[in-house]
């Protein structure tokens, strides 16, 4: 009988060692979550990421942090969070910038996008918009290229960093187009749409919840919507394909990433509190009130939105005559 007992007693600690770890994971969040924004405060990818880090407290009672690590078009920051443990502890929350752009514009990138990271959740972002300083005098997107293709090199445009969604959106644009911009990077959108607003730079192709308020108030003048069909937050201001030129759009997201190695149960348990916690009505509404759209992404969905999006960037690269710098 003590045999037995003994060899019961053996088998049960051999389980409960055996299935620690499982159990260990499942108790995933037990201290603070760190977000990192590779952006400047204030931006898109900065509201998004508040959003998130209020909706995993709520569900989860941990402490979520948003941490700004900026610079360098945001791979100071993606970089951070790819050398991190893979533990759930660190994420990124950024736009497809730092991993669909910058692979093909950043000499020496030290991280790769698709092994060094985890897709979890996306929402897609509300597209780009082309604005101007109402000083510089045009009104329509065909203006603005009549205008730029009379005085090549002469205009100046902003964007959050070399190798950001915006510096592409404006070489997709000039590749179109045929018109010849400089380009002037900034270490966020903010800084950049304040010298627009000043009149140091003239055209910007900034996101549309960075532009909003100061298209409304006439500091800026919106003269085209990157994307397919027009904003119910600018229904006055056209697509650019309505404007006359097409071939021009830029549609991107705002995500949130994981270390590559991070533990599957521990993404299915982001993912799946994320997924129905950014979808709920009150959030979407503030989603697309911050020029988002309705529609999300996840896993898989958002790992493929990835990759494909790496080889649109490297084919407007190459047809701009980029190089990495």
């Amino acid at each position: 009988m003590r045999a037995a007992f003994k060899f019961a007693a053996a088998v049960a600690a051999l389980w409960l060692g055996a299935d620690a770890p499982s159990l260990a994971q499942t108790a995933y969040p037990e201290r603070t979550i760190k977000i990192v924004n590779p952006f400047s405060p204030g931006s898109p990818v900065d509201f998004v990421g508040r959003l998130i880090a209020r909706k995993l407290e709520a569900a989860w009672g941990q402490p979520v942090l948003v941490e700004v690590r900026s610079g360098a078009g945001g791979t100071i920051g993606a970089n951070f969070v790819a050398k991190s443990p893979p533990d759930g502890y660190t994420l990124l929350v950024t736009s497809p910038s730092t991993l669909t752009s910058a692979p093909v514009l950043v000499k020496g990138l030290p991280y790769d996008p698709l092994k060094d990271f985890a897709p979890i959740w996306a929402v897609h972002s509300g597209g780009l918009v082309v604005v101007v300083n109402p000083s510089l005098p045009v009104n329509t997107l065909g203006e603005l290229v009549q205008y730029a293709r009379e005085r090549p090199n002469r205009l100046s445009f902003a964007s959050t960093g070399h190798g950001t969604t915006q510096h592409l959106a404006a070489e997709l644009f000039m590749a179109r187009t045929g018109v010849r911009l400089v380009h002037v990077p900034y270490r966020g959108g903010p800084a950049g749409n304040t010298d627009l607003i000043a009149g140091h730079v003239q055209v910007m192709f900034d996101s549309l919840s960075n532009t909003y308020q100061a298209i409304q108030t006439g500091k800026l003048r919106g003269l085209a919507l990157l994307r397919p069909k027009r904003s119910s937050l600018l229904p006055e201001v056209p697509t650019a394909i309505e404007a006359g030129v097409a071939g021009v759009d830029m549609v991107g997201f705002l995500g949130l990433f994981a270390p590559a190695g991070t533990p599957q149960d521990i993404l299915d348990k982001l993912s799946g509190t994320l997924g129905p916690a950014m979808s709920d009505p009150e959030t979407t509404e503030r989603l697309i009130a911050g020029g988002n759209e309705n529609e999300f992404m996840l896993g898989g969905v958002l790992a493929k939105r990835v990759a494909d999006e790496m080889n649109l960037f490297a084919e407007i690269a190459e047809k701009a005559g980029i190089k990495p710098q």
